[in-house]
């Protein structure tokens, strides 16, 4: 399949973060990265399949999935050469780089590791496991093999948290005081037969999407030194929760809120309160489905009130996945951003911890 140029791709107004920055600009002549797919995932079109055209020097090679037919009708639609057998004899293939795998949740920390084991680096669909104590092993793995790890949360690979994080670190707007976030997404078909309803797959809304919370403190905020809590009456499907509340305490009294739900009306929101401004990314989620435009609106305040003034950072149009798979070859390529793992376990460490507190709760109440 005929790659498109990278340079179409139109890209951001504002300063990026290097990591995006150099994503955006023309591949050199480094050697391709051959890809091999585990799994046969609802999210691996969108993750994988259909921005990699956008992507040069990453090519597709083949497919594997435990129900054979499934990889047949994938590979037929979107013309890839090879399709294994099995998981195995993908991650045999020599010729293959890396893996993307886009298999269950609870599946995860074992094929990484096994992918490992097998000289492949990794790009693994969020979370990176399920288990906190599952995390050493994973990255002891990594370490002695070489490899590279990357969690697929994919809104880390956007410039707008680079601008978010300049606006509040400049002083311009006086000090941050607090940020609040939505991030509903209804259930399809209550999630019948899905990993979100079922508890021992990562099931319900929080470890569903309470990743993408924790990513936008750690990037635009920091959180060092903080205390998170949550709170959900776990109603949904087999006890998973469908509505979730979780608060932070973070530094300097700074205070983080987030709602996420599968059964309130669409919203993907983030809103920062400053001293001097109001700042509010709307449908921050748009960029998972394709080439869309976000846009920062700064609702300037004065004696605690708004002033009518609003300013605005405006980004070209930009895929999360096309920006995400781009990450994932130059970080193969250059042997950096090894902090990103460490970045992931600590989400995985307060998804566990932050689920934990809530689910205690309930059943005392």
């Amino acid at each position: 399949m005929m790659k498109s140029s990278e340079m179409s791709v139109r890209h951001s107004s504002t300063q990026t973060d290097e990591h995006i920055l150099s994503a955006q600009v023309g591949h050199n002549s480094e050697a391709t990265v051959k890809l091999g797919i585990l799994g046969c995932s609802g999210i691996v079109p969108r993750a994988v399949l259909d921005p990699a055209p956008y992507v040069d020097g990453l090519d597709i090679v083949g497919v594997a999935n435990r129900t054979l037919s499934k990889a047949e009708s994938l590979a037929e639609h979107y013309g890839i050469a090879t399709i294994y057998g099995d998981l195995e004899e993908l991650l045999a293939d020599p010729q293959l780089d890396a893996v993307y795998i886009g298999l269950s949740n609870e599946l995860h920390a074992t094929w990484i590791r096994k992918a490992l084991s097998a000289g492949k680096h990794v790009l693994v669909e969020k979370p990176l496991c399920l288990h906190p104590q599952e995390l050493p092993m994973i990255g002891a793995a990594a370490q002695h093999h070489g490899l590279q790890v990357i969690e697929g949360v994919m809104v880390a690979h956007h410039p707008w948290q680079h601008t978010l994080r300049e606006c509040i670190s400049s002083g311009e707007y006086g000090a941050l005081v607090r940020t609040v976030t939505q991030l509903t997404i209804p259930a399809k078909e209550d999630h019948h037969d899905n990993y979100r309803s079922h508890p021992e797959q990562g099931g319900g809304c929080f470890w569903d999407l309470g990743c993408y919370w924790l990513q936008f403190l750690q990037q635009v905020i920091g959180i060092q030194h903080s205390e998170f809590e949550g709170r959900s009456s776990f109603d949904g499907p087999n006890g998973c929760d469908w509505t979730f509340e979780a608060q932070a305490q973070l530094a300097d009294g700074v205070t983080a809120e987030a709602l996420f739900s599968f059964e309130k009306p669409y919203s993907s929101r983030h809103v920062i309160y400053l001293e001097k401004a109001k700042i509010t990314i709307n449908d921050f989620f748009r960029c998972n489905l394709g080439f869309y435009k976000l846009k920062l609106k700064i609702a300037l305040i004065e004696n605690g009130q708004e002033t009518g003034e609003v300013r605005y950072h405006t980004f070209e149009p930009m895929n999360y996945y096309v920006n995400q798979l781009r990450f994932f070859r130059d970080t193969i390529n250059h042997h950096q951003h090894h902090h990103l793992f460490a970045e992931s376990v600590e989400r995985i460490q307060l998804l566990s911890h932050i689920h934990a507190t809530a689910k205690a709760k309930s059943v005392i109440s």
